[in-house]
Parts: C-alpha cells; structure tokens; sequence
C-alpha cells in the first residue's frame, strides 16, 4: 500500500486535518470534488483557512499504523 495524491483519501486527510475533525459535514463533500491537482485544493484550503494545508504525505505516511 502506498500514498497515492489527488484521491479521495488524500482530498479527505488535508480537508480533515485542516479544517478540524470537528468540521468532517465539511471535509466529506469537498474531498469529493474532481480537483484538477493537489496544488489547487491546497489554493483552495489555503484561502478558505489562511493557514497552510495540514496533513499527511507520501514521506508521513506509514502502512503499519493505518
């Protein structure tokens, strides 16, 4: 298993981590939008917050604690 960019699951870590698990009614729906690349979801959350994207990554990512 291994870190793929630009699905769901990587739309779902960003929008959840930087927007507070506590907005998920939030994070569902967006992580579900087509974004064309990670770069414009990040322009996106970055706008939306004025705080860098948080999350995880390729180089975070560890199968053994999924």
């Amino acid at each position: 298993m291994k870190w793929l960019e630009n699905t769901f699951f990587d739309h779902l870590d960003k929008f959840a981590n930087s927007l507070g698990y506590e907005n998920f009614e939030i994070a569902i729906p967006l992580s579900m939008v087509p974004w064309k690349s990670p770069e414009d979801r990040d322009a996106f959350i970055i706008a939306l917050t004025g705080e860098d994207v948080k999350g995880g990554g390729p180089s975070t990512f560890k199968v053994g604690e999924v």
